[in-house]
């Protein structure tokens, strides 16, 4: 019975936490027992009420969001998790699936939709609005690919995607301009990116960098 599952909200605004709280219980009966933002402390706090469903609100994966992501599944393996996003567009769509999850409601497609897909997590099976699943799915095969790069790659990245030529960014790494060189070559090989613009673009879908 979905009144006796232990429903979590997060969201990193309050007064986000409140409205869907409201509109869960006045719409469709449904009384989330769990609020929290996105910090550790309040994380752990929540899942010590081993929760049965986790609601993410947010409308793109920040770090903090990311790392939720991965810290519910890794602690309380049972918790369901759905994301509620106004994110729509194959970038954003693809960074999502990157992130752990059951489920992916867009926003406005109401609460009735979020109401449904509670209901059909709860019972163990998969909800995604209408067109978004492969989209998000294609991010999600697509994953690893940072995984694969080397500390000193992954250090690089940042450094060259806010515009540090390679000459600034070996002087902040304390490597010889020909050792950065060689990490930047790698780098663009293994993310599949010809370029500084695109690794621009890599770097800004995947929040390593923010605009």
């Amino acid at each position: 019975m979905i009144s006796d599952a232990t429903i979590w909200l997060l969201a990193e605004s309050s007064l986000d936490r409140s409205a869907y709280t409201l509109l869960l219980r006045t719409e469709l009966g449904i009384e989330p027992k769990l609020q929290s933002d996105f910090e550790p402390v309040r994380l752990w706090d929540a899942l010590r009420a081993n929760p049965d469903l986790a609601v993410i609100l947010a409308d793109r994966p920040t770090q903090p969001v990311k790392d939720a992501c991965q810290m519910i599944p890794r602690l309380r393996p049972r918790t369901r998790r759905l994301i509620v996003s106004a994110a729509v567009n194959p970038d954003e769509l693809q960074a999502w699936g990157r992130c752990e999850c059951d489920g992916y409601v867009v926003k406005d497609s109401g609460i009735e939709e979020i109401g449904h897909a509670i209901k059909t997590l709860l019972k163990g099976d998969a909800y995604y609005s209408h067109g978004v699943r492969p989209t998000i799915e294609h991010g999600r095969n697509n994953n690893g690919l940072a995984a694969k790069l080397t500390r000193r790659e992954a250090e690089l990245l940042p450094l060259l995607a806010r515009g540090l030529t390679l000459r600034e960014a070996a002087g902040e790494m304390t490597v010889s301009y020909k050792t950065a060189d060689s990490y930047r070559t790698s780098l663009l090989k293994k993310l599949g990116v010809r370029d500084r613009v695109e690794l621009v673009k890599y770097a800004i879908r995947e929040n390593i960098i923010e605009i």
